[in-house]
Order: C-alpha cells, then structure tokens, then sequence
C-alpha cells in the first residue's frame, strides 16, 4: 500500500491533525528500515561471545553518564527547537507508578530520530533498556546507541540465550524497558505500522505493564513558521494507561491480546480513528 493510499485509508478522530506524507513512503513491508546509515566501525559478530550487558567497566558508566545528560538537556532542547515536542498525559505515570514499582514495558511508534530521548524525558529521565539492530552499532550513531542502555539483537541462537540472560538480570532489577515495535523508522508516518510480538512476549515473561506512547502531530503555526523544517509538523508524545497481562493465561494468547490492546492504544494516543494497517503481519 503506497503512501497516498495509506493516508487517503487513514481516517482522525474529530479536532485531530492529519498530516500530508512527509516522504514517498515506498511499497514494501511495514517493517523495513527507510534510513541506512553507512558502516563506519568495524563488522561486530552479535554472538554468544558479544558483552550484551556491558555496563559494569568504567568505560561505560562514564560514557553513559555523559550520554545521558547530553540526550537530557542538549538533545531534549533539539527536540523542542526543531520538533516542539510536548508530552501529553505525564499525570498518567505518576498516577499509575505503585503498578511500575517492579517494572514496566514503554511501547511507542518509531518515527523519527528523536523519539526515544522524547520518552525517557517523559520517564523523568529514568533508565529504559532497549533492543536494537546490531547494525546500528557500526554506524556513525554506535556512541549514542550503545550507551542509550542499548542491547543489540542477536544474529545465532546461542547469542540469543546471551541477550535473554541480559535481559533477564535487568528484569530481576526491576528496570524498565523502551520497545519501538513497528521495527524501523519511518520519518513522521502518520499511520500506525503492525507490531512485532517481541516486546509483549517480553511483558508476558516479566508480568511487566505495558505503557503505550504515541507520537501525533501538530501544524507548524505562530513563531514555528519561522524556523525548523517547514514540511515537518511538529510532535507531541502522549502517554497512555498500562495495559496489563495475565500471566495465568496461556502465553500465546495474551501476547496477541497485549499486542492487540498496544496497537489499538497507540493509535487512539496518535488521534486515529480507522488505521490502515492491522495490529499484526507475523
């Protein structure tokens, strides 16, 4: 389904801003990444024997403590400069903490470069651990990625007992977790893509809360004229209610129900009414 079939199938609830396409999106599966960057590192092999938790050297607490206060003050003030991100509906988390107290899996739609620094500022700047592409690691953004508590994906089975073992040491830290489940970034889409299974199976092992994150959009009016990038809108992010799994049922279907409730949460965040994509494609 190419871009102006999407959007003409894209229907807003009433008062809702609906966008025109920022790019020609192409006609390929939901999934696939729109921004390749060039390898500039070294190939790295996402194995049983890559450090997938690294974070117990002194190398990486000083990059991520100077990470993170970069991405909290000079890449928030970016984000507000160039995108004029708000957050919508923070009064959600402080409300629903005592269910986050052993720890929470945030879900947003991925759509441009920003969007994680947007959520873990909405997060008051607490640690969210996320999957990535092990690609993205030999990229010219591998310092930002890998010290924005990032763990690569695996390429092997025995890599991926590795990351599960990581993940399952965080979990028992009660951290939280950031998943974009579309998968790939597609620069200011405006519908909502089919979700991956991976953060909801997850939710499911850690009996965590999924919280859902949408970013929708706002017309550049006022001061926003004069700068920025006039065919971009601007952002807002929208924080949801948690969504809850039931760890008596059986796995499969409260994944497909958590991963339903997500999408169909995420879409009611971004203004959408009728969302030309299913909740699902695997």
């Amino acid at each position: 389904m190419k871009a102006n079939k999407q959007y003409e199938a894209l229907k807003m609830a009433p008062g809702a801003y609906k966008t025109e396409p920022y790019i020609d999106y192409p006609q390929q599966r939901s999934d696939e990444a729109l921004v390749k960057l060039p390898h500039i590192h070294e190939e790295l092999s996402f194995d049983e024997n890559y450090p997938y938790l690294d974070r117990d050297n002194w190398k990486f607490r000083i990059n991520h403590w100077i990470n993170y206060g970069a991405s909290m003050t000079f890449m928030r003030l970016i984000n507000y400069l160039k995108y004029g991100m708000v957050v919508k509906g923070r009064d959600k988390l402080k409300r629903n903490m005592k269910f986050y107290k052993n720890g929470a899996m945030c879900v947003c739609n991925h759509v441009y470069r920003w969007d994680a620094v947007a959520v873990v500022g909405a997060c008051r700047y607490r640690e969210l651990w996320m999957p990535v592409k092990g690609e993205n690691l030999m990229t010219k953004e591998r310092w930002f990625i890998k010290y924005f508590c990032s763990i690569p994906v695996p390429s092997n089975i025995k890599g991926l007992r590795k990351f599960d073992q990581a993940f399952d040491t965080l979990a028992s830290e009660k951290k939280w977790f950031l998943v974009f489940p579309e998968a790939a970034r597609w620069e200011m889409y405006q519908p909502i893509r089919p979700f991956k299974k991976g953060a909801f199976a997850m939710a499911y092992k850690y009996n965590y809360p999924v919280i859902p994150f949408a970013i929708s959009y706002r017309p550049r009016t006022g001061i926003w004229k004069l700068f920025g990038d006039q065919s971009c809108p601007l952002v807002t992010l929208n924080v949801g209610e948690p969504i809850f799994p039931n760890s008596s049922l059986p796995r499969k279907d409260e994944v497909e129900r958590l991963r339903r409730e997500a999408h169909s949460a995420v879409c009611r965040l971004a203004g959408i009414e009728s969302n030309p994509w299913p909740a699902e494609l695997d």
